[in-house]
């Protein structure tokens, strides 16, 4: 099942094993290089945000994510991730070029996998 970012932005997050609510999806770590969702960001700014492992994650639906257990967000952890948090690392908005150099538009969305990631 295909998700995009825009859409899945302020939906709620729930521990499967207690059933609370950890917070919303506020935006995603990605990891270009694997071309995946390496993590949720969940709340925070900054070196003070608190993500979620895509490993964490159980199952992503159209009305909640459910994290494994509700204790699975975790504090930013290295300087990729802290830039992403922050807004410096981000694929919406970014400009989209030609191989020669022109401008062609900007990416206004992304779609990923919902069950793997990718």
């Amino acid at each position: 099942m295909s998700e995009s970012f825009r859409s899945a932005e302020g939906r709620p997050i729930v521990g499967a094993d207690t059933a609370e609510d950890i917070g919303e999806v506020k935006g995603f770590v990605v990891d270009t290089t694997a071309s995946r969702v390496e993590a949720i960001h969940v709340s925070g700014r900054g070196r003070k945000a608190e993500l979620i492992a895509w490993d964490d994650i159980q199952s992503f639906g159209n009305d909640a994510v459910i994290a494994r257990s509700s204790d699975a967000s975790s504090q930013v952890d290295g300087d990729h991730d802290t830039q992403a948090v922050k807004g410096n690392i981000t694929m919406r908005d970014a400009r989209v070029l030609t191989t020669l150099g022109f401008d062609v538009g900007a990416v206004e969305d992304a779609t990923f996998d919902a069950d793997s990631g990718e």
